[in-house]
């Protein structure tokens, strides 16, 4: 470690995509810097046992820095990757999981820019956008390369027609025929958005103004009723590379009852039914279960039913279970449901998250039950710090 004034060299990624270095023996994390750089930085925030900085200047670059192309790139924290090859960012992500799980991951790409078909932006006095980290501050944009064109297309819109009395919200969804917009607060141009041929269904304060409330997406052979307001996920490409990955696995097993946790619109269920005599679909968002009821209609499917409660709260009322399939969000599982799945022992356990971090807790407590046959990462976050992991456990017998 070399430090020289405030200039340090850096060894390597933090697991959030920052960067490690030192200073008088003290850790130092540094934002959007790269590992085996020198640089030269400034504290912005000193603790007992560490600090953080910003860099003022790069002294020594790796060879795998580019030049972000996003204008907002120095404010905004959405894509705090840019900065850095797709080979280096690949290299830090399949790296975390082999420092996690101590196995090594398969990798698969989706498409680095435009790739979100959803987005919740923030608006204060007409002015769109995202917050600053950890702050109500916003960061006005007019397009964000992470959107598809036709979200940007909608931002497009609303900066065009900006209501500078309108504080609030704006969902916007899309897929590849449609167009869905949620505003919550009061906008004068309600008519404008309606007449747009950009907007096929727009939803004002919960009202439909224009087309439904919902939309019809097609993945494969089947098809799922996307509510304005329910889960589903935000990368095409790599929920149909999730779904590669199920199939593979399941086409050679005799499964009699999947459980399916954190089930949204019972997209994997559905899937799922498929490889067994019963699927059982859990998910206590009453919009996303609703949708899940016609999913199943839609798909012509009898051995799936689902269940509009919490997890935790009925998770104990099952027994008989070949695989269970969990998808929770971020915080990942309650301790309820983790000793359940330890109790039941089902022969096969698929977990997919897309935080490491609280997989790797919860696989903690599921170890002396389980052990870990295959790893995959899906980058269905691409230029973020953030990926989708889907591990595959057999019971230890």
């Amino acid at each position: 470690m070399i430090v020289i004034g405030m200039r340090v060299k850096v060894l390597k990624f933090d697991d959030l995509g920052n960067v490690i270095g030192k200073i008088n023996d003290k850790v130092c994390f540094i934002e959007k810097g790269l590992p085996n750089e020198e640089l030269e930085i400034e504290i912005i925030k000193d603790k007992k046992d560490y600090s953080k900085a910003v860099i003022k200047n790069i002294v020594k670059k790796n060879s795998n820095r580019i030049e972000p192309i996003c204008k907002y790139y120095d404010k905004c924290s959405g894509c705090n990757l840019e900065h850095a090859s797709l080979k280096l960012e690949q290299e830090f992500k399949i790296n975390k999981a082999i420092d996690y799980f101590e196995i090594s991951p398969k990798y698969y790409e989706t498409i680095d820019y435009n790739y979100r078909n959803k987005v919740s932006l923030h608006v204060k006095e007409g002015n769109v956008g995202y917050y600053k980290e950890k702050t109500h501050d916003l960061i006005e944009i007019n397009y964000c390369h992470l959107l598809s064109n036709k979200i940007n297309l909608v931002i497009e819109l609303f900066n065009k027609y900006k209501d500078k009395k309108f504080n609030g919200e704006i969902l916007i969804r899309e897929n590849s025929k449609e167009t869905m917009v949620s505003i919550i607060g009061e906008y004068q141009f309600l008519d404008i958005l309606k007449e747009s041929s950009i907007i096929t269904n727009l939803i004002s304060n919960g009202k439909v103004i224009k087309g439904n409330d919902y939309f019809i997406e097609s993945i494969n052979e089947y098809k799922f009723k996307v509510n304005y307001n329910s889960f589903f996920q935000v990368n095409r490409l790599g929920l149909e590379k999730i779904i590669s990955i199920l199939k593979d696995f399941l086409k050679d097993k005799n499964l009699n009852t999947i459980l399916d946790l954190y089930s949204g619109t019972s997209v994997l269920g559905i899937i799922m039914h498929e490889y067994a005599k019963k699927v059982i679909s859990i998910e206590e968002n009453k919009y996303a279960t609703e949708d899940a009821k016609l999913n199943i209609k839609l798909n012509k499917i009898d051995n799936l039913e689902v269940i509009n409660k919490k997890v935790e709260d009925c998770i104990d009322n099952f027994q008989d279970i070949d695989l269970v399939l969990v998808d929770p969000a971020r915080r990942g599982l309650d301790i309820k449901s983790i000793n359940y799945l330890n109790k039941l022992k089902s022969k096969y356990l698929i977990y997919i998250s897309c935080e490491m971090i609280s997989l790797k807790r919860d696989l903690a407590f599921l170890r002396e039950t389980y052990e870990i046959k295959e790893l995959y990462l899906v980058n269905m976050f691409p230029r973020t710090n953030k990926v989708e992991t889907i591990c595959i456990l057999e019971r230890i017998d």
